[in-house]
């Protein structure tokens, strides 16, 4: 099932422009490599500190070229060369399409995966990378359905996360309630409870409760 997901990432190839230029924001339209080493990105730039902006462009260490392509009323496009190392183009290219906002606080980008699987590969290689992934929304590409993971705590989003990591959710299940709350450090209770709040919190539908009594797979088939 492909998926549509919303998420934030650190972007900190761009922190330099950031610290000099706080209103910035950027509006990626179009990223390609240029060479297995740098990539070409493409972007919208809106700001009230032009001068700032093209001079941090110029003395940055991660930027490594930029020319100014025109300007549309308080927007300006430019392309930017950064080097790939710095991003993870190449842990995304090949799992979809990419529409992406950087802003100080980091990138909030929308990505269509073809699976879960897909999802938490591309996840693990944002960490493995000490780039900060959080999840936002995640919904059925065919159904546009979404589901808002801002609505969880930190603890309930862990517990997720670890229990579809390690297929709980799977038949036959790919680890234990007891195994599961080994791995969050708290009781099997505890976990339990984290678990049905986090996702009647994920589903926002007042039947999650009751449904969460016969079968957790019950549940998730429902929304």
């Amino acid at each position: 099932m492909s998926l549509i997901a919303t998420y934030q990432l650190d972007t900190p190839v761009y922190d330099s422009l950031f610290e000099e230029v706080p209103d910035l924001r950027l509006e990626v339209e179009q990223a390609v490599a240029c060479s297995p080493d740098s990539l070409s990105v493409t972007v919208w730039a809106e700001t009230d500190r032009w001068t700032a902006f093209e001079t941090e462009l110029e003395r940055s260490e991660t930027v490594k070229g930029s020319q100014h392509l025109r300007s549309e009323d308080d927007q300006a496009l430019y392309q930017i060369w950064v080097p790939v190392s710095e991003t993870t183009y190449w842990d995304w290219t090949s799992l979809g399409s990419v529409l992406a906002t950087i802003t100080r606080h980091g990138a909030t980008v929308r990505m269509e995966f073809p699976d879960h699987e897909a999802l938490s590969t591309y996840r693990d290689w944002c960490l493995e990378q000490d780039i900060q992934f959080s999840l936002n929304s995640l919904s059925d590409a065919s159904s546009g359905s979404p589901l808002n993971f801002q609505s969880l705590t930190s603890s309930q989003r862990e517990v997720i996360a670890l229990a579809v990591e390690h297929g709980y959710f799977e038949v036959p299940r790919g680890i234990s309630m007891i195994e599961l709350a080994a791995e969050c450090g708290i009781s099997d209770q505890a976990a339990s409870e984290r678990l049905r709040r986090g996702l009647s919190n994920l589903l926002g539908d007042g039947r999650f409760d009751t449904l969460w009594a016969s079968s957790p797979e019950s549940a998730l088939e429902a929304k």
